[in-house]
Order: C-alpha cells, then structure tokens, then sequence
C-alpha cells in the first residue's frame, strides 16, 4: 500500500510516456487516490518496454509498469462527446489533474482550464510540456535528446571531448530530461495545493520541460551571466583542474581522485611504490596535471588487475577519495540499498513479480511503501465510472463501450 501522507486527495493522471505519469505517480506514492485515464488503445509507454523475454506485451511493459503503481486504470475517448462529460463528472470530484497534451487540444475539445474550473472551481490543472503553454515553439512536440540540446546541457553533457565531429552534443540518459519535468510539475502542483488550502483557489499550472532542465545549475549559464566567452566541447578548453581519474578495473569503473599531495602519496604507497612514481613529471600536483596523458597508463595498468571494490575500499582505507561506477546490477546488489530497503517488490498479474525503486526518504513513523502493481488497460471502469463511482450501471457501460467511449 502507499504511504497517507495524501490520502483524501483525489487525482486524475492524462498523461502518457513519462513527465505527467511519473509526477502523478509520485502523488499515487504519497496515498493520493490516482486515476489512471487512458485511451483505448493505452498508454504510448505500454508498447515502449522493455519487456520480460523481450516479447512484446503491452500488459507488461517495463517502463508503463514502473511509472503508473499504486494507480487506478480506466479508458476514455476524449474525442467522443460522452468521454469528454465523463471527464468533466471526474473532474468535479478531483483535487488534481495532470496532463501532457500538446497545448491546444484541451481546448480544441472544450476541456481547457476555463471549462474545467467551471465543474471544480478548486481544481488545480498542472500541464507539462516540453516547452510550456506559451511562446513561438509552444506547440513543437519534444524528445529527450530534443530538451537536453535546448536547455543548454547537452553542451557539457558528457563532458569535454576529444574529437567534436566524432562526439557531437548528445542527450542526458535514461529519459532524465523527461524525469525532471515530471518532477518539476509534481512540484509546482504541491504548492499549487497548497495554496488551495489557505485561498480555496485553484489555478492552472504550467510546467515547461526545457526550463525545468535550464534552471539547474550549469558552467555554461554562469560563464555567459558574467560576460565570459562560452566554452565549446572541446578538451583542450576545459584544462583538468584536479585529479580525479574514473579508472577501468576488472569488471567495470572506480573513480579516484588523490587530489592532494599526502593523498598521493599514500596512493603511491598503497601501488607499491612503482618506480614510475619517482619521475620528477609526477612529483607535485601541478606537474601530474600537467602530465595526466602519460601518468593515466601507469595508473590504468595498476587498476585493470583489480575489482572496482578492492580498489575502491583500498583507497578509502587510505582516506583517498574513491568511488565505484555502479550498473544497474550493483545497484540491486548494494548493501547500502538493501539495508534501507529501497527496493520494493511488485506483483503483477501480467508481468509477473520485479523489484522496484521505492520513495529515497524514510518517515520518523517507519511507515513504508508498499506498491500495488501498474493498472491492466481499463481494468478500474467498472470500480470509477460504475455504481459507487460515477453512478453508471453496468448497462450503461456496455453502451458507453459500444459508442468508443470507454
């Protein structure tokens, strides 16, 4: 079950991919009571994966699956005129809705915020976008790698490079553009809520990927905010500042930075004290800098021999900064995770039972979270629309999915 920090607060979920759905999964986790609204042919993610045996089953895709727990599941057509008041009847009982769609068809169907507050004066409607409600590229649709280029991030964003036109700009991984809006909207409607509660107003939330993306501190911003010339991508603008070198071992990566020179020397120590330690190159911090190309062999060929753990806990032991670069499996394997049970199992009917990613906080109360699984497609139509729902009969149901309604 989820936590009861929301419980009481009504959500609907419109949204498809991932922004909207992980910011209203983030209220689900909280103990909001979440709709899921979908159309009839679901959610886009559904048919995205990854999937269990790489078979393609939109009950069981491994993104829809993570991004819609502790949520109900219904369908409906907006482009019928009976989905549409099926909306607004939901509406008039909900604290909150989030929605994805691109600017104009809410209101190209007569569902834009002005319609809905007529239902639901205290509605909060929280819409994000990639690139907001207003202004010349409102109506432009946006991926990931679209909004990382944008926002200005994928300009140092994996770093330096040697080689410009072999390593062009790129995109932040894993859909985190995408993420970060969700969780910027999640945001904003929170403290649009809460705002409700001492105004009793609602209010429509504009939530713009790429600003969301931009705000974040960045070189780039800063330099150019001080009149400074921006850098390109090139390394040969970016002189190396400190020693911190992410290594190749065994099996995998391990950072270290011996930044300073007692720290490199218990470093040399702990390398046994190779006789390559002893060129005047990499006697002081300034000159191993200097001569990082022909030092990182020497350093690569002591780390290759090892586990990234055996290094990396050496070099702590030495109080030398070190850290492994975990993968996913590490990250399931890690003592420190499973200690604060991070990771939450989840049983679904289609799917079968995966380990999750739970809340990153603890409650003074020890309350835990508890998922239930991601909604099959429409499975909650008779639990929300029908007779201790919206008051629909089964009759009339079956009607409303004979018209394509639902």
């Amino acid at each position: 079950m989820p936590l009861d920090l929301l419980a009481g607060l009504n959500v609907l979920d419109l949204g498809q991919g991932i922004s909207a759905p992980f910011c209203a999964r983030l209220f689900a986790d909280l103990g909001a009571r979440v709709v899921k609204v979908e159309p009839s042919g679901g959610d886009r993610s559904r048919r995205e994966g990854p999937f269990p045996g790489d078979a393609p089953n939109p009950e069981a895709s491994g993104l829809f699956l993570a991004l819609n727990t502790n949520k109900l599941g219904i369908t409906l057509n907006l482009e019928t005129s009976a989905g549409r008041q099926l909306l607004l009847d939901l509406a008039a009982g909900s604290d909150l809705i989030v929605e994805d769609f691109p600017p104009d068809f809410l209101p190209g169907i007569g569902l834009d915020y002005p319609a809905l507050r007529q239902v639901n004066p205290g509605l909060i409607l929280t819409s994000v976008t990639p690139l907001g409600q207003t202004g010349p590229w409102a109506a432009y649709q946006a991926s990931n790698l679209v909004v990382s280029n944008l926002s200005g991030h994928a300009r140092e964003h994996p770093g330096p490079v040697e080689s410009l036109s072999g390593q062009p700009p790129l995109q932040l991984a894993a859909h985190q553009a995408e993420f970060l809006a969700g969780l910027a909207a999640a945001t904003a409607a929170m403290l649009a809520l809460n705002r409700r509660s001492v105004t009793g107003a609602g209010c429509h939330v504009d939530a713009c990927g790429v600003e969301a993306l931009a705000v974040l501190p960045q070189t780039t911003l800063a330099e150019f905010s001080l009149g400074r010339p921006g850098k390109g991508r090139s390394r040969a603008e970016y002189p190396r500042q400190s020693l911190l070198a992410l290594l190749p071992c065994r099996d995998g990566y391990v950072g270290i930075s011996p930044r300073q020179q007692d720290q490199w020397e218990r470093m040399v120590d702990l390398m046994d004290s190779p006789d390559w330690a002893g060129d005047p190159r990499f006697a002081t911090r300034d000159s191993r800098l200097e001569n990082w190309d022909t030092l990182e062999p020497f350093l690569v060929d002591w780390t290759s021999q090892r586990s990234k753990e055996d290094v990396y806990r050496q070099c702590q032991g030495i109080r030398v900064p070190s850290f492994p670069l975990n993968t996913a499996a590490d990250l399931f394997q890690s003592p420190q995770f499973e200690d604060r049970e991070f990771f939450v199992e989840v049983d679904h009917p289609a799917a079968g039972s995966h380990r999750h990613p739970g809340l990153p906080v603890h409650l003074g109360s020890g309350q835990r979270l508890e998922p239930s699984p991601a909604p099959m497609l429409g499975q909650d139509n008779l639990a929300v629309l029908g007779e201790n729902g919206l008051g629909l009969t089964r009759a009339d149901l079956a009607g409303l999915r004979a018209a394509d309604a639902i």
